[in-house]
């Protein structure tokens, strides 16, 4: 099992004592620090003190998690944000996303596939991507300062949705599917991660990037096959 660089410090907030503790278990077999919250008051207290990363339950015994992720995201602070949680419908899942959560994991979930999840997110959070701007159209995105916009100006991006994005940008023309996503941005295999969370983030990256998101212009679906970035001298 590979081990995280030291001092990469992950706040769990979970209110069930056994979850909590399968997830300290793990994390700090990988070589991760873990701090520990039952509840929304520890955790802003341990939020101060600074994370790498936040692990969130959402119905926690004083609050609502997704109200502590837009109060952080409210706050400036950018730490990543990975709920963790039985919530499962669709428009939860988007709940979440559209809060500040870097990523989304149902429960019961697999140890090795959330901590894969982890270090992807903690990779993105990095900025591990290759450097460089890349064009189509009036639409652009900076791998060295990890922003995107176009003639309107920037766009608000979440570090997931701008990998998206830059990855698919690097590779216009081609078609890629849900499968073939979740592996190259997501960092999963086997479809993992479930390939709807491929589709709602195309639906939020689009509902951002496109002047309108019904008639797409630069990320369009490929029927039977999943999407594609328009080639930088085409329609767009």
């Amino acid at each position: 099992m590979s081990t995280a660089p030291p001092r990469q410090r992950v706040l769990v907030v979970e209110d069930d004592d056994r979850i909590r503790a399968e997830l300290r278990f793990a994390l700090e077999g990988s070589g991760y620090q873990v701090a520990e919250a039952a509840g929304v008051a520890t955790a802003r207290q341990h939020l101060a003190e600074g994370c790498a990363l936040v692990l969130l339950d959402l119905g926690l015994p004083d609050g609502e998690g997704l109200d502590l992720c837009r109060e952080m995201r409210a706050a400036g602070d950018d730490t990543p944000v990975v709920v963790v949680t039985a919530r499962d419908a669709n428009e939860q899942r988007i709940g979440g996303l559209d809060a500040g959560a870097d990523d989304y994991v149902v429960k019961p979930f697999d140890t090795e596939v959330l901590l894969a999840r982890l270090r992807s997110v903690l990779r993105r959070s990095r900025g591990d991507v290759v450097q460089g701007q890349v064009r189509c159209g009036e639409l652009w995105a900076d791998a060295t300062s990890r922003t995107a916009g176009d003639s309107r100006g920037n766009l608000d991006l979440t570090p997931l949705e701008f990998d998206l994005l830059l990855f698919l940008m690097k590779n216009p023309g081609r078609a890629w599917s849900r499968d073939q996503l979740l592996e190259r941005v997501w960092g999963l295999h086997g479809g993992a991660g479930g390939t709807r969370t491929v589709d709602i983030h195309v639906r939020r990256l689009r509902s951002k990037l496109e002047p309108d998101p019904t008639e797409p212009r630069y990320l369009t679906t490929v029927c039977g096959v999943g999407y594609r970035m328009a080639e930088p001298g085409g329609d767009a």
